[in-house]
Formats: structure tokens, sequence, C-alpha cells
């Protein structure tokens, strides 16, 4: 596994009018496995060296804390704009599930994409954020026909099975 060193996990949505009602962008991981031919995070212009090897933000639950406390506005907080938040190592490392637990503490909102069913295990720490703030879940299905999905996304549970 390989880790990064960051030093801010949160950015101000730069969108004027709270783009999809996002107010923070966030990303625990760099990187993808799902290999989806359509993903526009592989584009050169991110600058993702081998982005199907997927990479972990360094201390970033310590970072998304301070963050966090250090907001004055509280906001909804998107994960999954650049990495899919739930990706084969969040069920052994529950960065996300973690992060959710740091948002509800906070009163913060969360918007999420995600290709997973994984979701699933963090209903309870969804529930909880939705009592104070708004949950926004995005799940993408690209075909009915889970065979054609197959081919256009390699990697991912089937259609439908999401």
């Amino acid at each position: 596994m390989e880790y990064l060193k960051t030093r801010t996990i949160m950015t101000k949505s730069d969108q004027g009018n709270r783009w999809f009602g996002i107010d923070y962008h966030m990303n625990l991981y760099k990187g993808c496995t799902f290999g989806c031919i359509y993903c526009d995070s592989r584009c050169e212009s991110y600058h993702i060296e081998n982005f199907d090897k997927i990479k972990v933000k360094e201390n970033a639950l310590e970072i998304l804390e301070e963050e966090l406390k250090s907001k004055k506005l509280k906001g909804v907080v998107s994960f999954g704009t650049l990495s899919d938040p739930y990706n084969p190592l969040e069920e052994e490392l529950e960065l996300t599930r973690n992060a959710l637990k740091l948002i509800a503490k906070y009163g913060f909102g969360a918007s999420i994409d995600t290709k997973s069913d994984l979701i699933l295990r963090d209903i309870d720490v969804l529930q909880e954020i939705s009592e104070r703030n708004s949950v926004i879940i995005k799940i993408s299905i690209t075909s009915f026909d889970d065979e054609l999905a197959r081919k256009i996304e390699p990697n991912v549970i089937s259609s439908t099975r999401r």
C-alpha cells in the first residue's frame, strides 16, 4: 500500500451556486481500480500517475478532523469526486466510514458518489448525519445489461447488484 503525504483533505467548492448542493470536496484516496472506460479522472490534466493503483492519503482522518473543527460554516462534504470512496481498500481501512463519523460529529452533511454496494455498511452513520444535515447518495448505473456494463466498467460490481 502506498501512502501520500498531504497537508489538506477538504477543499472549498469553487462553484458559485453550490454545485449539486456541495460546499466542500474531499478525496481520502487517490486512484481507482474500477477501470471504467469513460472515467474523466484518468485525464492527463489531473496529473495522476498510475491511476489504476489506489494510494492512501497519510494522516487523512487527523487532518480532516482539524479542518472540520476550524470551519465556521457547516456544509455538505463531497466524497468521490476523483476516486470512489468505497474502493477495495476501504473494506479493510474504513477511512470513508471514519470520515463519515467525523462529519456526523461536527454537524456537516455528506454527498457520496460510488459504484460500490459497500456503502450499505455505513447506513447507520449516514442516518445519523441525516438527522442534522443533508445526505446525498449518487450511485451510477451505466447499463441495465450486466454484460455490457462489465465491458464498460470491468472491475465494478454488476448493475443488477447496484
